[in-house]
């Protein structure tokens, strides 16, 4: 129970993991074990770095907290002493010497060596490490205290023992507000002044456990086991200040408390809270119980934290004098345990009433924490208290109704039940409204406690009988407002007060606006507005038109557990609920956030006493004890950020790099996840993360409390991650924390391998380029000698035959039998030479062009009509320009067209001859008709001209059509591919 002394401990910010509550100071502390993440139940050493993290040294290992892991550097030798400098190191030691740490880039380097092969144990010591405001770093051995100052490498020894002595004896150090370092330790106290560089000895032959300044000329020691001590400076005089409350205690540090004048003092056994002003101990019994040994303990100032090393772990109190959450613990010497409270009734801050499940009724003075109790007759459960037109507290029972003489301290049965009864309500009418567990709504009429029907006809003739009413309130306009179960319906009806009948909200509504059909509470906002929860959520209505205007479904908002007993709204439109989960907040855009015990609810499961009083207090009930719930705390506007890189984790695996440094990621390093805290030291459920990637989300992303950011496959370019925190009621920061890092490409991604790659390619495709003109160069040469070869040589031979044979045709006048074997030789060799011509003239580059062909065409149909004297018709294309064919398809085109044509001439006894060239889709098409005699296509010859056409035509996957009859000339159409 809280004491009237410490009522400045109200409302502190709870946050227990394990609770370690004291009866007589309400204080309440967070143990941090093996099972939250440490690697050792006995913490030796506690300190803070310059960002914020907290440092914890075990036997033979140092860890880094950020309040929500643990990052653990195990040590081969055991550990020495922690402290951290304000320069952005770390310092501990072990038998192998003095070393650092760099916060930043968390690399470890040895700052001094142990000498282990000398016979001195000196200089293998450097116990109890502590780093003062300008760096030095303090430690003693065996019989010396010693200083090094890191910029020099420099280390000054202080000899302080009478004589030589092989026990390591341990100092505590602390430093004055003038810069000066005190030791305290079982050779006295020692002071060092930096000005003239000494150390003087101002307590001799004393052993002192700690120091701590309760003033600038004042400072209070503790010894062994003797008590605190006062030691005036400039006096020099030391008197004895108080006892410990327990002599078989042995006193291990005295450190500031956040609140002046006040110490903690650890012992081997315990810890207390010391006023120094009152000369007064606070006791925790749950501690002294379990034989907790303290090691050592360290302020945060910056938080309001008190960090306490122990033998059974880390313990944790939020000492924040505007904090969120006060418990206050009933008076077991009133109430017998255990006893639930069930409801409350706030009058004023000196007088609060609580209903209780048994024995009756407390009231409660919130400045003195005093408790008075007033007895129900039959000591039923009390379900509600309220107040009547005079004032009077009304308290209700199942069975009776009660009214209270303060003055008496006696308790009047007012109204006594038929049935059960679980809610009442008083109208401004003075009517009594009774809800029972089941059956008919009894109302009265008060004070003459008549029984009233004060409507005129139901909704229907079993409306009592079928339905189970569960809580009332009056609107501004007076009308009823009921929560309810309707089987048949949805549970949310009210009573006009004017029209006196019941209106169902199912009649203006949709029913799929309803989150169930079964509502446990109501609340009302004013002047139009009242919110319903239950079972799958919570609606709110406009009670002047009856409408639903929002739906908070459990599915649709998340809602743990989907239970909504109790429910209340604040003047800022908040939604509270009471769950099975802790208190739920739901915000007008509906964030939703919970205060559980994580937080430092005594329970998750809020089902008993919810009332929100005129203060913005949220106050529960629960088993011996209620909370109180600052409610304008969690709604706080302006968020402090400290958000910080914790740890980065590539492809699974943890990382520790420099975070103030460029973040570089190798290629294949493109999964991360980021964590961060914000060093705050608050329970996770209270700190939320949103973050975006700049360029490539236009909306932030909100994380929720989780502090963990993850990314996959990220593609290689740089990135710019902005990560803004806030709070449990959607308020955040208005400065985002900027994250610069990188995603190195594969060198096959890299510009200059991709333009290495382009150049190769040009490279490549200029060499094939200058190849294939060289090869073709080749091919032409080739080709104009074959065709010069065959021109100058074979072309002269055969020409030089048709001479002869024309000689000889001319001499053989005498002998004519010979004549026709003359001339067919004679035109065996014109035909050779022809075709020796179409063959040097197809292999010729320089005529494959399509133009040339047509040309050659053209001159050979000319020549041949002419000498047959057939009237000929040439139709042409006009641009043939730009179009080659390759030496065989030029060759078999024009013999295809020769073959043709020599037919026509030879066979067809035509007078007149129409020859169409045309260019067409890349085909060329010949038309080639006469009106000569005709003949049948399809019939069967020893002739070989029509064959080689079509074999020649097909060869290219052309195209072949003759039309023919006798008598009516020919026409062949020929469609070729060019």
């Amino acid at each position: 129970m809280l004491r009237k002394l410490y009522g400045i401990f109200l409302l502190l910010i709870l946050i227990p993991t394990q609770r370690l509550l004291s009866q007589n100071s309400g204080i309440n502390f967070e143990r941090l074990g093996i099972k939250e993440g440490l690697l050792s139940k006995e913490v030796q050493f506690i300190t803070k770095d310059a960002q914020g993290f907290l440092w914890l040294g075990f036997k033979q290992s140092i860890s880094r907290y950020d309040g929500y892991h643990f990052t653990h550097f195990s040590q081969s030798e055991m550990l020495f002493g922690l402290s951290s400098d304000h320069k952005g190191k770390i310092w501990f030691a072990n038998i192998n010497g003095l070393f650092s740490i760099d916060e930043k880039s968390l690399k470890i380097q040895k700052e001094i060596s142990s000498d282990l092969h000398d016979a001195y144990p000196e200089n293998d010591h450097y116990e109890n490490i502590f780093a003062d405001s300008q760096g030095r770093i303090w430690s003693n051995d065996f019989n010396n205290i010693k200083c090094f100052e890191p910029k020099t490498k420099h280390l000054k020894v202080f000899r302080i023992t009478p004589s030589y002595q092989f026990n390591i004896f341990k100092s505590r150090f602390t430093e004055d507000s003038q810069g000066r370092v005190w030791a305290a330790n079982q050779w006295g106290i020692q002071c060092y002044d930096s000005q003239t560089k000494r150390l003087w000895k101002v307590l001799k032959n004393q052993s002192v456990s700690d120091i701590a300044f309760l003033s600038k000329d004042s400072t209070l020691f503790t010894t062994a086991n003797g008590g605190v001590f006062l030691l005036e400076i400039s006096k020099k005089h030391i008197s004895s200040y108080v006892k410990l409350p327990s002599k078989t205690d042995v006193s291990v540090f005295l450190k500031p408390a956040h609140l002046p004048s006040h110490f903690w003092l650890g012992t081997d056994r315990s810890l207390y809270l010391f006023d120094a002003q009152q000369r007064a101990f606070v006791d925790f019994p749950n501690l002294r119980e379990e034989g907790i040994a303290m090691k050592d303990c360290y302020l945060d100032t910056q938080n309001q934290i008190t960090w306490l090393a122990s033998s059974v772990g880390l313990l944790k109190h939020d000492f924040a004098v505007d904090a969120t959450l006060l418990q206050v613990d009933l008076p077991k010497k009133l109430v017998a345990f255990p006893v639930k409270v069930t409801c409350f009734f706030h009058e004023s801050t000196e007088r609060n009433w609580l209903g209780l499940s048994h024995t009756g009724v407390l009231s409660w003075n919130e400045h003195t924490n005093d408790f008075q109790l007033f007895g129900i007759p039959d000591g039923a459960p009390v379900n509600q208290l309220l107040k009547d037109v005079s004032g009077n507290l009304l308290a209700c029972t199942q069975k009776a109704i009660f009214r209270l003489n303060l003055a008496k301290k006696s308790w009047e049965k007012l109204v006594s039940f038929s049935t059960n009864i679980k809610k009442v309500f008083l109208t401004r009418q003075n009517q009594l409204w009774c809800l029972p567990e089941s059956g008919a709504i009894q109302v009265y009429d008060w004070p003459t406690h008549q029984r009233l029907q004060p409507w005129k006809e139901l909704p229907y003739q079993n409306f009592f009988q079928q339905n189970v009413f569960t809580d009332i309130l009056e609107t501004k306009e007076g009308n009823l407002w009921f929560s309810a179960w309707f089987p048949k319906g949805f549970g949310i009806a009210h009573f006009d007060i004017k029209k006196k009948q019941f209106v169902l909200a199912e009649n203006q509504n949709k029913h799929t606006d309803f989150v169930t059909d079964y509502y446990l509470s109501l609340a009302y906002h004013e002047p139009n507005t009242i919110a319903i929860s239950g079972y799958g959520g919570f609606n709110v209505l406009n009670t002047t038109t009856g409408k639903i205007i929002r739906t908070g479904a459990s599915g649709n908002l998340k809602l743990k557990g989907g239970n909504c007993n109790s429910i209340v709204l604040d003047k800022k439109g908040t939604i509270w609920i009471g769950t099975t989960e802790g208190v739920c907040s739901v915000g007008k855009q509906n964030q939703v956030s919970y205060f559980s015990e994580k937080d430092g609810l005594t329970e998750n499961d809020v089902v008993y006493g919810y009332s929100l009083n005129q203060a913005k207090q949220l106050w529960l009930g629960f088993t011996n004890q209620f909370n109180i719930l600052q409610l304008e705390r969690l709604q706080q506007k302006q968020i402090k950020s400290n958000l910080k890189i914790s740890t980065i984790e590539i492809l699974g695996d943890t990382t520790l790099v420099n975070t103030h440094e460029s973040l570089v990621f190798e290629p294949q390093q493109n999964n991360l996840t980021i964590r961060l805290s914000p060093l705050n030291f608050k329970s996770a459920s209270q700190n939320h993360i949103r973050f975006k990637l700049a360029d490539i989300h236009e909306n932030w992303i909100d994380n929720g409390n989780a502090e963990m950011i993850s990314f996959s496959n990220l593609a290689p370019k740089q990135y710019e991650l902005l990560v803004q925190q806030g709070d449990s009621q959607g308020n955040w920061a208005s400065i985002p924390l900027s994250i610069d890092f990188e995603i190195q490409p594969h060198f096959y991604q890299t510009w200059w391998f991709q333009l290495l790659v382009g150049l190769l390619v040009l490279v490549a495709i200029y060499s094939l380029y200058l190849y294939r003109i060289r090869q073709i160069k080749e091919i032409y040469t080739v080709r104009n000698r074959i065709s010069a070869d065959l021109h100058d040589e074979v072309g002269s031979t055969i020409s030089g035959i048709n001479i002869i044979s024309n000689i000889l045709k001319q001499r053989l006048v005498e002998q004519p039998e010979n004549k026709g074997f003359v001339e067919r030789i004679s035109e065996d060799a014109k035909k050779i030479s022809e075709a020796l011509d179409d063959i040097v003239w197809s292999i010729k580059p320089q005529n494959d062009s399509l133009e040339n062909v047509l040309s050659r065409m053209t001159r050979y149909a000319s020549e041949l009509f002419e000498a047959k004297n057939i009237n000929y018709q040439l139709q042409l294309p006009e641009d043939l320009s730009g179009i080659a064919l390759p030496m065989e398809k030029r060759h078999d085109i024009y013999l295809i067209f020769k073959e043709t044509v020599n037919n026509i001439a030879k066979h067809s006894q035509c007078s007149e001859a129409s020859i169409k060239i045309m260019i067409q889709k890349k085909s060329i098409i010949l038309s080639i008709q006469d009106n000569g005699i005709g003949f049948d296509p399809n019939e069967k010859t020893d002739r070989n001209g029509i064959q080689n056409i079509k074999e020649r035509v097909n060869k290219y996957q052309g195209k072949l059509s003759i039309q023919s009859d006798p008598m009516s000339g020919s026409l062949f159409l020929i469609d070729l591919p060019i």
